[in-house]
Formats: C-alpha cells, structure tokens, sequence
C-alpha cells in the first residue's frame, strides 16, 4: 500500500483563482448597478405616478349598531344584485354606461376574449 495521494492538476483549488481585489472590485460594481437600478425604478415610479392626485381623502363611515345582521347583510346583496343586473350612467357627459354583467359576458363572448372575433385567427 502506497501513503501517496495523487492531485489531478486540473481539478485543484488555486489560492491565486480570485485575489481580494477582484471580489472587492465585483462587489463594488453590484453596490453601483444596484444604486443605479433603484434611482431608475425611482425616476420611472415618479413619472408613470405623476397624475395620481398625491393627496386622497377617504371619508370614514360613521360607525352604525347593527341590530339585526341577518337583514343588513340581505340589504347588501339584494343591493349588489340590482348593481350587478341593471343599466345605469357611470359618466353620462362621457357616454358611459354600466351595462348588467350578463350582457358585458355576452358581448365579451360573441367579440373574443382577446378582442378577436371567434373563428377569425
């Protein structure tokens, strides 16, 4: 038996492979394209928001005792379904109208769920 190990030469670990320098250089370029990454993603935020109105004001309900939950919460969807099922003006000056849902179902399946008619690709 032989005590001597053979090292294959090209499977070895070189100590000289990547010198301090180097790994401080590559993270010193990832700390820069991270910085420049942010300040883009920060400039286009800025602009593709700038006609959002900054301040919003939401009106709090008034806090209301409900004495009979059971009939609140039948007022609510007898409420969404009449919503859901009826025509009424969402912008009248603009021509826009809120149509049942059944309808909108309707004319999405008769023009194409992606706006192409069916049986035109």
């Amino acid at each position: 038996m032989s005590d001597r190990i053979e090292i294959n030469p090209d499977t070895a670990y070189e100590p000289s492979d990547w010198s301090v320098p180097a790994i401080g250089a590559v993270l010193a370029m990832l700390l820069v394209l991270i910085a420049v990454a942010v300040l883009a993603l920060r400039a286009g935020f800025d602009t593709a928001v700038s006609d959002v109105p900054r301040s919003l004001t939401v009106a709090m309900p008034e806090p209301v005792l409900r004495t009979d939950p059971p009939q609140d919460l039948a007022r609510l969807r007898a409420r969404e379904e009449r919503e859901l099922n009826t025509y009424y003006w969402i912008d009248k000056q603009n021509g826009v109208v809120h149509i049942p849902i059944a309808e909108a179902m309707k004319q999405l399946a008769a023009k194409g769920i992606d706006g192409f008619p069916q049986g035109k690709r």
